[in-house]
């Protein structure tokens, strides 16, 4: 039961599994957990039966969400799972809204997640990265199963990464996929589910139990700790494996791996090789 001393992390929090493994790990580590949702994006799945409430708001509403989390005492913020950017010709920010987004620096994802995470510890929360309270979720170096990338892989993942970093100077995408020393495409709006089943059919027909291509994330390199990191999950290699691809690598330390253990098991499955790098 918490206490008048205990903390209280509130989540601001989109869709998948990510929000769910955050409010487990900061009941474990005795936080009291709120979540805030947003109206007209995905719900987190699963929440545990400690979270002490959940309320949603307008996206564009940050008054009412600031008086919201100071009424429950929050001291921590924590933001997790996937929001999809609404367009800033429809939104109609409150007041503290326009003032969070005369600071933003530029509407790219990056720039608008700082601008974000620097507004909240202006007005007083301490912004968690997901990886204070999950550092297991970071994804290990190496070879993560019983499959290894070939030379020619090796070439394949390098060039993905060497893209990305270009990319990234732009803010643009955290994932590519590369077949065969070619770039078949970038992540853009569609995100990674999208850009699998895009370039598969780009790719063009595979042999009898011929497994081609690879999908390789990173995050951008000044890319905010706080907020979307690239994350993978056993979705991702569900979706490779069903599009006949190769392999996913994706970079070290800076990717969030979610039920790895479960990552590794359909790879191994599938035949499809998981390398962090």
């Amino acid at each position: 039961m918490p206490t008048n001393d205990t903390p209280v992390l509130a989540i601001l929090a989109g869709g998948g599994s990510l929000p769910a493994l955050v409010a487990g790990a900061a009941l474990a580590q005795g936080f009291e957990v709120q979540v805030v949702t947003f109206d007209g994006q995905a719900a987190p799945r699963g929440l545990p039966e400690g979270v002490a409430g959940q309320a949603s708001f307008n996206i564009a509403a940050v008054g009412k969400i600031l008086a919201h989390l100071k009424a429950h005492k929050v001291s921590h913020v924590v933001m997790a799972g996937a929001l999809h950017k609404p367009s800033l010709f429809r939104l109609r920010p409150d007041v503290k809204g326009v003032q969070l987004l005369a600071r933003v620096k530029g509407f790219h994802d990056d720039a608008l997640l700082r601008g974000v995470a620097g507004f909240l510890a202006d007005e007083g929360f301490t912004v968690l990265p997901v990886t204070d309270l999950l550092p297991a979720l970071a994804a290990k170096d190496g070879v993560w199963g019983k499959y290894a990338p070939s030379e020619a892989d090796k070439a394949d993942i390098a060039l993905g990464m060497e893209v990305l970093r270009a990319m990234g100077g732009l803010d643009i995408g955290q994932a590519v996929v590369v077949h065969r020393g070619t770039v078949l495409g970038v992540e853009a709006v569609e995100g990674t589910d999208g850009l699998i089943a895009r370039c598969a059919a780009l790719r063009g027909p595979l042999g009898k139990q011929e497994r081609a291509g690879w999908l390789i994330k990173a995050a951008k390199p000044s890319q905010t700790d706080l907020a979307d990191l690239p994350t993978i999950g056993p979705a991702t290699v569900e979706l490779l494996a069903l599009h006949g691809y190769k392999g996913v690598a994706v970079q070290a330390g800076k990717t969030l791996v979610v039920d790895g253990e479960k990552v590794v098991a359909v790879a191994d499955g599938h035949g499809v090789v998981g390398v962090g790098v």
